[in-house]
């Protein structure tokens, strides 16, 4: 099976602002998130851009539909948005608590 476009970037947090992005979303696909690790009082927020420069929160599922969408989140699982129309998503450390959780964003297009 032919996955078309993957792109994917895997970041430890070591500091606020601490992010895994993918960009250059060539085509209309699905973005997974996932955080692995220890977040305790540590909060990942969910953000995409359309210029490329001023990001804005996202809403992404999380892979147990039993909760809402969130744009930001302070536990660890895996979530997914749709990318049409952004040319980045990226999940962004925006509180750090001395952990050292382990994000990962990976896009597949067709």
């Amino acid at each position: 099976m032919s996955v078309g476009t993957l792109l994917k970037q895997t970041t430890t947090v070591t500091a606020a602002d601490s992010a895994a992005t993918v960009s250059g979303l060539p085509s209309v696909g699905v973005v997974g998130i996932q955080i692995t690790g220890t977040v305790t009082g540590t909060t990942i927020s969910f953000e995409a851009t359309v210029d490329g420069t001023n990001y804005v929160a996202l809403n992404c599922t999380p892979s147990n539909s039993t909760t809402a969408a969130a744009s930001a989140v302070a536990t660890v699982g895996a979530w997914t948005v749709n990318s049409g129309g952004y040319t980045a998503i990226r999940a962004r450390c925006s509180t750090f608590a001395s952990v050292s959780p382990v994000l990962t964003v990976r896009f597949v297009g067709s």
